[in-house]
């Protein structure tokens, strides 16, 4: 697998065992990254959709550069910044599942179609397309539908009215529907996450079809998570761009709806630096490093704030962080007497996301050692 990344955006270093890297920091296996970049591909492939991943997982367009090789049709990001950070970097069609709102903000939008970027933003309200018409010559807008997550998106009933009202503004030309399907979270077990996918995909779906049927085009159905991927949850029919983001690294809580860690490519390599007592190690990564993200039961149930791991990513039994200060994280458990002061350890985090935003770089490896130093492009890009 080592010949199918590119070098591209890479910085060399001379090649390091992992265990020799200061802490905290965040080490990514290429070879991990590789197999599950060909999962998504490959379960796009078998639901007939176009493939659009969501970069604000990784935030490299290294790793999205891959994806795009690998069959992706374009990407998707979740703030003006990261698109303009991705378009800096050859990126010319570029989706934003969000609403944005602001003329400061449409005015960098509309920057980036003038520099011919396929650009197309979310919208749930009439005013945010009033604000995005009166900024821009040109853009194209997905209907954000709520099809049971509960975040944004129009209801299901009003999503066609939304649309043809959108439609009639200068400038807006309506591209398809999109949910977030934050609700896969949720199921209680895979069965569960099965039959809710299908739910709200099929919601979505006749959405689609009739926003189409409305407006005269052949319109995109954008969903997909990651969940579902990892569970093996096939896509409704009907659907035609899937949006996983996750996918690429994994994190805990994927881990346990896929039930196996063999996808998880992302770890925090922390050092032991106390053992206060008996029952308790304190590693040097607390919230500043970790997630405090939880999820506590149902088919992506996590433990404490990340599983203690040994440097190959196989976990001591039963040892989790469960507390959290600004630099400390706190690990107990039955097998907590085989750490000691100055041991380094991985551990996996819950969420991946939120973790990589903390960091200015990322550690490639492959069999436990360093070959290169990934700038972590789009972080810190808020607005």
């Amino acid at each position: 697998m080592a010949e199918a990344l590119e070098d591209k955006d890479l910085e060399p270093m001379e090649p390091l065992p992992v265990g020799e890297l200061d802490t905290p920091a965040v080490v990514v296996d290429l070879d991990v990254v590789e197999k599950n970049l060909h999962l998504g591909a490959d379960y796009a492939a078998r639901a007939g959709a176009a493939l659009r991943p969501h970069c604000k997982t990784h935030k490299s367009p290294y790793f999205a550069r891959r994806q795009l090789t690998l069959g992706a049709t374009g990407i998707c990001v979740a703030k003006v910044g990261e698109a303009e950070t991705f378009a800096g970097a050859g990126f010319m069609d570029i989706f934003i599942p969000n609403t944005i709102v602001g003329a400061g903000k449409a005015r960098r939008l509309r920057a980036l179609v003038e520099r011919g970027v396929r650009l197309a933003v979310g919208v749930d309200h009439i005013e945010q397309a009033r604000g995005l018409s009166a900024a821009m010559s040109e853009i194209e807008i997905m209907i954000e539908v709520d099809t049971g997550s509960h975040r944004g998106g129009v209801p299901v009933a009003t999503a066609v009215g939304l649309a043809k009202e959108a439609s009639a503004f200068p400038g807006l030309r309506v591209r398809g529907v999109y949910a977030y399907e934050g609700y896969q979270y949720s199921a209680t077990d895979r069965d569960a996450l099965a039959i809710r996918t299908w739910e709200g995909e099929r919601a979505l779906v006749e959405v689609g079809k009739a926003v189409g049927a409305a407006l005269g085009i052949d319109p995109v159905i954008s969903a997909g998570s990651t969940p579902a991927l990892a569970a093996g949850v096939p896509c409704y029919p009907g659907v035609t761009e899937l949006r996983p983001g996750t996918y690429i690294f994994f994190d805990a809580a994927q881990a346990h709806a896929a039930e196996t860690l063999e996808h998880c490519a992302a770890h925090v390599l922390a050092t032991v630096v106390s053992r206060p007592a008996p029952d308790r190690a304190i590693l040097d990564s607390g919230s500043k490093t970790l997630t405090a993200d939880v999820r506590g039961t149902g088919v992506c149930a996590t433990e404490g704030h990340g599983l203690v791991c040994d440097l190959g990513g196989r976990p001591y039994p039963g040892l989790v962080v469960t507390h959290l200060s600004e630099e400390h994280g706190i690990v107990e458990g039955p097998t907590v007497d085989q750490l000691q002061v100055g041991q380094k350890v991985f551990v996996l985090p819950n969420h991946i996301c939120p973790v990589v935003n903390l960091f200015d770089e990322v550690f490639c490896a492959r069999n436990g050692q360093v070959e290169r130093v990934l700038p972590v492009a789009a972080r810190g890009r808020p607005q």
